[in-house]
């Protein structure tokens, strides 16, 4: 009797999907801070609020599907790297947010 084949090890895809959903909110956050800290640029901290309610619903989705693709890269045996990237950059952009939210209760 053979041995079974090596399980192939395939593409983090849902860690590339984390990746590009945390992009689409993450960078433009960072941009609306950089240039809102230029003092003739003041006025552009109200895309803040409208970029906060998506930066802690994107983050919370991005959080979620690189937990589901840790665990599936995991139980494949595949690359995880993507994934672990992708958790990192989540948890960063839910962290802003809940210093906010814990600095307005204290």
């Amino acid at each position: 009797m053979t041995p079974p084949p090596p399980p192939r090890s395939g593409v983090d895809v849902l860690g590339i999907i984390a990746l590009c959903l945390a992009s689409l909110i993450a960078l433009p956050t960072l941009a609306v801070f950089l240039i809102g800290l230029v003092p003739e640029m003041n006025a552009i901290w109200w895309l803040g609020i409208v970029l906060y309610p998506l930066l802690v619903i994107d983050g919370v989705l991005v959080v979620v599907l690189a937990m589901v693709g840790l665990v599936v890269a995991v139980r494949r045996r595949g690359p995880r790297a993507l994934s672990v990237i992708a958790l990192v950059i989540g948890i960063l952009m839910l962290v802003p947010p809940l210093l906010l939210a814990v600095g307005s209760a204290i």
